[in-house]
């Protein structure tokens, strides 16, 4: 026993406990820095594309007219909804967290419900689509608000992504038929 202790003294089988714990905050650095990439990159393909379904709006249902303009009130309800989808898309969650996050999603929940409105059911696919998005949004940023690592970070990210494109499909839809 005594010769395996000398070949084998307690300090060189295993690191020192401050070793171990500057490698895991080093790890979880790092960890976060990809996390932040992987949003940024995220963020860049989603605003760099435009996806389109290819389908035009329905030509059932009405549209109600926007007071003193020649344009329905839904084309001006999906600029809204386009520039809220910007912001939600310009969101730095590294800088200003999952409650920025959480307050663009309000605010495009909000700007859709106007245009469910104005469209009078039509748009009915794409904006199920969007709500369906939302809706996956919503559940990332519960799982992130609650426990905030990388695995929650990239599912924001890409739901983000969802949303974004979703949102273009429904804002492009309604701007062909203004």
């Amino acid at each position: 026993m005594l010769a395996r202790r000398l070949l084998h003294p307690e300090r060189v089988t295993r690191p020192a406990r401050a070793v171990l714990h500057s490698a895991h905050m080093i790890a979880r650095r790092r960890c976060a820095e990809v996390a932040t990439a992987c949003v940024m990159a995220v963020a860049f393909l989603a605003a760099c594309s435009s996806t389109t379904n290819g389908a035009g709006a329905p030509a059932s249902g009405s549209v109600k007219s926007a007071s003193g303009s020649g344009q329905p009130a839904v084309c001006k309800t999906a600029n809204d909804l386009k520039a809220s989808l910007q912001d939600l898309k310009n969101v730095n969650v590294k800088e200003n967290g999952t409650s920025a996050v959480s307050a663009q999603l309000t605010k495009v929940q909000q700007e859709l419900q106007a245009l469910k409105a104005d469209a009078d059911g039509q748009y009915a696919t794409q904006v199920d689509a969007l709500s369906t998005a939302l809706s996956g949004l919503n559940t990332s940023l519960s799982a992130a608000g609650s426990h905030l690592n990388s695995t929650t970070v990239t599912a924001l990210a890409s739901s983000i992504a969802s949303v974004a494109s979703a949102g273009t499909n429904l804002v492009t839809t309604v701007s062909n038929t203004c």
